[in-house]
């Protein structure tokens, strides 16, 4: 069968010299990146196979990476690329997921790591929050009592709390949208 393809490309006798920054970024990227071609090939021995021909495909192309740029979407793409060439070398296989399939899972997972970002926000946030307007929204959320109750807990009518829980679900959005617009900018 011979070596795949990524390898007779490869010129494993060209010494490599890396960065002590490139070399940081790619360890700690190393089990994000497992979890991405995990997701997409579904087998464990399979997504070690891909994820070693990542890293060799990143050391190889580490001239091509700009330090301080985001070395997670560098290598993720590497990834991309690499899981469908490896797909297509696997193709006979009957397990091997569709591409509508693989378009499924990216996407589902762009959703999961901005509703993880905007979690962190909220974190945030909450914890900035004076302790007495925390402890409100503890008592709604992970306490799970009804306006009434907490207005009877917290000695006051119940439409001053409604109107309280709307100003401060006002100013966590706000506080989560301008910390989002600060990230992007």
């Amino acid at each position: 069968m011979g070596a795949p393809s990524f390898w007779r490309e490869m010129k494993p006798h060209v010494t490599m010299e890396l960065s002590d920054e490139f070399i940081l970024e790619l360890t700690q990227a190393q089990q994000r990146l497992f979890g991405y071609i995990y997701r997409r090939v579904a087998n464990r021995d399979q997504a070690m196979e891909v994820l070693q021909q990542v890293n060799l495909v990143l050391c190889h192309k580490a001239d091509n990476y700009t330090l301080g740029t985001n070395f997670n979407a560098w290598a993720a793409t590497v990834a991309h690329y690499q899981i469908l060439s490896y797909r297509k070398s696997q193709s006979r296989d009957r397990l091997v997921f569709t591409d509508k399939v693989v378009a499924t899972i990216d996407e589902r997972e762009d959703e999961s790591e901005m509703r993880e970002g905007v979690l962190s926000h909220l974190r945030y946030c909450l914890e900035a929050m004076s302790s007495d307007n925390q402890v409100f929204i503890k008592l709604r959320y992970e306490g799970g009592l009804s306006m009434e109750q907490i207005a009877t807990e917290v000695g006051k009518r119940v439409g001053t709390v409604r109107v309280k829980f709307h100003r401060l679900r006002r100013s966590l959005r706000d506080c989560v949208q301008n910390r989002l617009q600060e990230k992007q900018a």
